[in-house]
């Protein structure tokens, strides 16, 4: 629902600022999103051998291609964001890092485990940054509007993997029934 509703959204609230196209970005959403999921559930009702050949190399695959994408982004932008980095490395910081707090301490509060509670701090947080990254570069003329993106999903990942890390570290309690 958020991959549809973001295209329209993002007309309505920044369209008043810059020309937004709200039915390329719904149509850039459904081909970056939808379509590699509908593929990926096909290839595996359909040909779970070849899934279970390339499964090991995928995990991978996608890092290096986050990693160009947003290294492409901040390369091609790299002395606006060493004259106003900080403010939008910061801005990233406290995006994700009140994710991540967020994310567990109201599950908590609503009477999830821990367990869960870790799962959902980390996908609070860990939005996708490189989908943001795509659909500027795509839509807007200006090659400044990805990296907010590109400098986001590095923070995401930078804290998303220390905190898998130390989580790894102590697991929670098993409660018994």
């Amino acid at each position: 629902m958020l991959q549809v509703m973001t295209p329209f959204l993002t007309a309505k609230l920044a369209g008043q600022f810059v020309a937004v196209d709200a039915v390329g970005l719904l149509m850039s959403t459904l081909q970056i999103v939808l379509l590699p999921v509908l593929g990926g559930a096909f290839l595996n009702q359909y040909f779970q051998g070849l899934v279970k050949f390339v499964s090991p190399v995928m995990p991978t695959i996608a890092v290096v291609t986050v990693a160009v994408l947003c290294g492409n982004a901040i390369a091609q932008n790299a002395s606006a964001i060493l004259m106003s980095g900080r403010q939008v490395v910061l801005a990233a910081a406290l995006l994700h890092a009140s994710g991540f707090f967020f994310g567990y301490i109201l599950s908590r509060i609503l009477g999830l485990d821990v367990s869960s509670s870790r799962t959902i701090s980390i996908e609070v947080s860990m939005q996708n940054s490189v989908l943001g990254v795509v659909l500027a570069t795509q839509h807007f003329g200006n090659p400044l509007t990805a990296v907010p993106c590109a400098v986001s999903s590095v923070c995401h990942s930078v804290f998303g993997s220390v905190l898998a890390g130390i989580w790894r570290r102590s697991p929670p309690v098993k409660v018994q029934d």
